[in-house]
């Protein structure tokens, strides 16, 4: 074949997509680096489905490239998607200017898209795919004079490819270690398989499953694929030093490069692609908020996934239990007792003017007030999507053998229906969803008594028992320096908001039985609000004991340490823990915001 059309790329690239959809337990298996966390054969494979998914010929010809490009930008994940993405891209763009390329030409496109993947990454790393797709250029551009055409370059090449790849265990010392081959750089030289097969064969799409006899078989015993590696144990206490594995996709305002500078001394494993049109980052860093904030200075985010790589790797080979906790960003609780019982969160979104947000995790509430007082509109919020629930019940019961998911009151938030559904379609016998009635530091306090329980050996249904006699325990009174936000956010009726505006009130808020919002008190002044908040705590430590408390505010260290103590006069007793509020719950209550969580004796009668 001396030529290369539209068309022709079109089935060669989705052919070779079909190759790594089918190879990616084997990818996943030998995953060590830059991180041992098994999913490179997953993000190879999810960037692929996409691809085949969204990509469909169309005429003209160059609407096609711009789907497949869109695919590639919208389905990149991890370090390698990313860089295939890019890789596939630029092979797109250079398409976009030529119907037909000979030879030549061809290796000029693939040199150029190398060259792009290359200065995608902000630390090119030797010993990866990077080095793989060079060597494949090198080898062509070596024999492209006793090559007939691109198929004869490609099969040419192919074989020095291999070798390449198998270096690669010369170059990284971790690949050393494990005795594998680069993750990434073995699931492009399937790729090449699939673009030659199509080149030679003329068959759509064709794919090699695992075991099938094929001419290129030999590729397995070159990296050595053996009982050995599927059966390997990778390293229980690698150090992860940056946690959060992050990518954003967003439309630009500036240019690729200027965001790129801005955001190189964030964290490693740094990737930029895109166009002049839309980019996307990738980013293992500490302060995903930080990322986010360069963004939304220089465009703004259509797609945001922040993945902690330390809760995935304690899932893999650190599990403390065969139960899991899941909790959605509106329980407040401190991340050190997250960490300390592996829980996990589901971050709620947040809009906030133009840009979208995940709570906790891309805005942190000490960054949250300043941006809320600028904002003439209330901030929105909604659940996390029903494809991050799954894709996180579906890991989790990889390695656990129950998941319980407690969340915020149902009558505040749809997230509880949306997990709800979501453990339907995936195995409810194991995915045990639970409202919590409550929000903030009461339901905060119900998972860290349900997560002592799980470390003293409790089984999954003596714990959902206790769940259900704990709920109806809890009460939290918050309060609230002004109405302004809730009667924005709808949380206060109009009637109710007119007559507070008048007399400027300052009530206590609560949550009644059901988990709906309750007014419990007015007064109109900042600190006889909080003196009336602790003459209720009194009142309700008389009735029905107070067993354990949590103090929680917004942007209001001085008040939360003048609550802290009168309640450890009124109780005896010293918090559970002080923290502030997450940006959702805040949102509604306002900055300066302060409110005393408890678990009490027995059954709490809200609102009396």
């Amino acid at each position: 074949m001396e030529l290369i059309n539209h068309r022709t790329f079109y089935h060669m690239i989705l052919t070779g997509a079909h190759q790594i959809i089918g190879k990616e337990k084997e990818l996943n298996k030998i995953n060590v680096f830059p991180v041992a966390d098994g999913d490179t054969g997953s993000n190879l494979a999810y960037l692929m489905k996409m691809i085949v998914r969204e990509t469909k010929w169309i005429e003209p010809s160059t609407e096609m490239l711009n789907k497949m490009k869109t695919a590639c930008l919208r389905g990149s994940r991890g370090n390698s998607g990313m860089i295939f993405s890019q890789f596939i891209i630029s092979m797109c763009d250079f398409l976009s200017k030529h119907k037909e390329i000979k030879t030549e030409q061809f290796i000029e496109m693939c040199e150029y898209s190398v060259a792009r993947s290359y200065y995608s990454v902000n630390e090119p790393q030797e010993g990866t795919v990077l080095t793989v797709m060079k060597d494949w250029v090198n080898v062509m551009k070596d024999n492209s004079s006793q090559s007939t055409g691109i198929l004869d370059v490609m099969q040419d090449s192919y074989s020095e490819v291999c070798v390449s790849l198998e270096n690669t265990k010369n170059q990284l010392p971790v690949l050393q270690q494990h005795n594998v081959v680069d993750a990434g750089a073995k699931g492009f030289v399937h790729f090449l398989q699939g673009l030659i097969d199509f080149m030679k064969t003329g068959n759509h799409h064709n794919t090699h499953v695992e075991g099938e006899n094929s001419e290129w078989s030999s590729l397995d015993d070159i990296t050595k694929y053996s009982a050995e590696v599927e059966n390997h144990t990778f390293s229980e206490t690698e150090h992860i030093e940056n946690r959060y594995c992050s990518e954003f996709l967003f439309d630009v305002n500036t240019n690729l490069t200027e965001i790129k500078q801005q955001l190189s001394s964030l964290g490693d494993s740094f990737i930029v692609v895109g166009d002049q049109n839309q980019g996307k980052v990738h980013i293992h860093t500490n302060t995903p908020e930080r990322v986010a904030e360069v963004i939304n200075e220089n465009g703004s985010i259509i797609y945001q996934k922040v993945e902690d790589m330390q809760r995935q790797h304690e899932t893999l080979y650190q599990r403390k239990s065969t139960i899991a906790i899941v909790v959605d960003s509106a329980c407040d609780i401190p991340q050190e007792l997250l960490d300390k019982y592996q829980i996990h969160m589901l971050p709620l979104h947040l809009q906030l003017g133009n840009s979208t947000y995940l709570d906790k995790v891309t805005l942190k509430p000490e960054t949250f007030y300043n941006k809320l007082e600028k904002v003439t509109e209330q901030p929105k919020t909604s659940q996390p999507t029903q494809e991050s629930i799954a894709n996180l019940y579906t890991q989790l019961l990889n390695n656990y053998d129950h998941i319980i998911s407690i969340h915020l009151s149902k009558e505040l938030s749809g997230t509880y229906e949306a997990c709800r559904a979501a453990a339907e379609q995936i195995d409810s016998t194991r995915v045990h969803v639970v409202n919590s009635r409550t929000l903030s530091g009461a339901y905060g306090l119900l998972v860290q008594k349900t997560a002592q329980s799980i470390e003293q050996g409790h089984s999954i249904d003596e714990i959902k028992a206790s769940l259900s006699t704990w709920i109806p325990t809890s009460e939290i009174l918050v309060s609230v320096p002004t109405l302004k936000h809730m009667i924005r956010g709808g949380r206060v009726s109009p009637l109710q908001g007119k007559i507070a505006r008048w007399l400027d009130m300052k009530p206590i808020v609560s949550i009644d039985r059901e988990g709906k919002s309750l007014l419990y008190g007015k007064t109109f002044f900042k600190r006889s609000n909080l003196e009336k908040l602790l003459q209720f705590t009194q009142k309700i430590n008389a009735m029905n004991k107070i067993e354990s408390y949590a103090i929680l505010h917004a942007d209001s260290i001085q008040d939360s340490s003048l609550c802290e103590k009168e309640m450890i006069r009124i109780t005896g007793q010293k918090p559970q823990y002080v923290t502030s509020v997450s940006s959702v719950i805040g949102l509604n209550a306002g900055k300066g915001a302060v409110s005393v969580a408890m678990l009490l004796s027995d059954a709490n009668q809200r609102g009396n």
